[in-house]
């Protein structure tokens, strides 16, 4: 019998946060590193041949000053992956990382804190998987509640370099996140 990892890296995402006229945030991005599925690009790697991205639902945050720290709540939130059978992806077009089709849907569980200082910021939250759907991809049929059926616990790193946004944008800043897979003993709300 093959012994299973007690954790392991299941996601490594490449994205960035949108901040819109109206303050409310959304991120999303692509995947670099999806468990087992391959391949993740249809040409050389980068968000227009990515076959897997992801999108939130827009959100907000609260601002707090803790000495030169900047620390921001986010309020919880979900988030979803697609399928994009013909890779679209481009950050200067917000919408074309939700195109494809839905496969997962992720559920933030509690606020995340973000901290900053200098150059970079970093990120903690756990995300219970909330619904997914069996999806046909390189000839094999996947699902991503077979790979992730607790949810996720990802850490991110992000510039605070914000970047020239698209239109309707405040601010837009890259991040990478890498996510382990939740063990089974564990019990969301």
């Amino acid at each position: 019998m093959e012994s299973q990892p007690i954790a392991g890296v299941v996601w490594y995402a490449i994205g960035r946060f949108y901040e819109a006229l109206d303050g409310s945030l959304q991120d999303l991005g692509y995947f670099a590193h999806l468990g087992g599925l391959e391949p993740l690009f249809n040409g050389p790697p980068g968000e227009g041949s990515a076959f897997f991205t992801f999108r939130a639902d827009p959100f907000t945050a609260q601002k707090l000053q803790n000495g030169d720290l900047s620390v921001s709540l986010d309020s919880t939130g979900s988030f979803t992956l697609y399928l994009n059978r013909e890779p679209c992806g481009d950050f200067s077009r917000p919408e074309t990382f939700s195109r494809g089709e839905p496969i997962a849907t992720f559920q933030r569980l509690s606020a995340v804190v973000g901290t900053s200082v200098g150059p970079l910021g970093t990120n903690l939250f756990s995300a219970a998987l909330r619904s997914s759907t069996t999806f046909h991809f390189q000839g094999r049929d996947w699902n991503l509640e077979r790979l992730l059926p607790h949810g996720i616990t990802q850490l991110g790193v992000a510039s605070t370099t914000a970047i020239p946004p698209p239109p309707g944008y405040k601010t837009v800043t890259p991040f990478v996140g890498s996510a382990m897979a939740v063990g089974g003993n564990v019990r969301w709300p």
